[in-house]
């Protein structure tokens, strides 16, 4: 039922797109892309995955940070964030957390690329003799990349996420997406090095509607139903495993905030489910909410940030 419900909201999108055309009208959207903003945020996404060892034994483990920080800087056509999480009071042990992305802006077109290494987890909901069993070694490094598209020259997905312009008048848009990524997982049993390997692709139909309130404020909904492929490599010692799994995802949004020229101030809640057709030794735990508060400033960039871009720009010209 999942995935009827899942192809019939992609097509629905695409239906809703095939009915109407929409021609660029500068009225709707303000760019501040010769501005810097430097954000922060604060969130409470949480890293967890399913460990499946055996028929019978299957359990979750969770890293231990509860909270999330990130710091972001976008500037004309480049984009750079920066997350890390601070050590949770009541665990005598931490979790290593980086994430680091990269965003590239050309035109209706936005690319992104995310390194994140996290290690250190817990085993979740469950307390043996007063103390929660740690897995110290368990580690996951991903390396992943989005590409996307904005149908609607009228709607900006830059506003809602990025606060590089300012959204003045009413619009939705659809936009595709695809995603693509590497994540390597690795842990020790006794003295065995337990490895595994994902490889990923998906396809996923966006679709944001913002609603402007008062010219400063918005709200806007988004649902993002996916579908895609996912090849596993599994490594303990001389046993191997090799699966390919076709996965499905539906993300639902509510974002709103406040905008002006020079400040932004909003917050997300968002939905995650994912699924695949079949289990394998370390699976992505699926059904995940989460919530982010951010504040933002924009400002005049300096004269020797300014030089090097258009630096830059000048060489990708040519």
């Amino acid at each position: 039922m999942k995935y009827i419900f899942l192809f019939f909201c992609i097509g629905l999108t695409f239906n809703g797109f095939c009915q109407e055309t929409v021609e660029k009208d500068s009225t709707y959207i303000t760019s501040f892309k010769h501005k810097i903003i430097l954000k922060a945020n604060i969130n409470t996404q949480t890293e967890s995955y399913s460990i499946q060892k055996n028929d019978t034994e299957n359990f979750s483990l969770t890293a231990n940070n509860n909270f999330k920080f990130t710091l972001s800087a976008n500037y004309e056509f480049l984009g750079l964030s920066i997350g890390f999480s601070p050590k949770a009071r009541n665990l005598p042990y931490k979790t290593s957390f980086q994430d680091i992305k990269m965003r590239l802006f050309v035109k209706q077109w936005i690319q992104s690329f995310q390194y994140r290494r996290v290690r250190g987890f817990y085993r979740d909901g469950e307390i043996l003799e007063n103390v929660q069993e740690q897995f110290p070694h368990f580690k996951t490094i991903s390396w992943n990349g989005t590409t996307s598209y904005v149908l609607n020259p009228n709607f900006s997905l830059k506003h809602v996420l990025f606060n590089t312009e300012w959204q003045r008048k009413s619009a939705g848009s659809l936009i595709p997406n695809l995603r693509y990524g590497y994540q390597r997982i690795t842990d020790r049993i006794d003295s065995l090095k337990e490895v595994q390997n994902i490889y990923s692709i998906s396809l996923a139909t966006d679709y944001y509607y913002t609603w402007v309130i008062e010219k400063n404020w918005f709200v806007t909904p988004a649902i993002s139903p996916g579908i895609g492929l996912r090849f596993t490599d599994y490594n303990l010692d001389k046993f191997n495993e090799q699966n390919t799994l076709f996965t499905t995802a539906l993300n639902l949004g509510l974002y709103f905030g406040y905008t002006s020229p020079n400040m932004v101030i909003g917050a997300n809640f968002n939905f995650d489910s994912k699924a695949s057709n079949a289990k394998t030794k370390t699976n992505i735990i699926s059904d995940r909410s989460y919530a982010k508060l951010y504040f933002g400033y924009r400002f005049n960039a300096p004269a020797s940030v300014k030089k090097q871009v258009d630096w830059i720009k000048d060489k990708v010209k040519k």
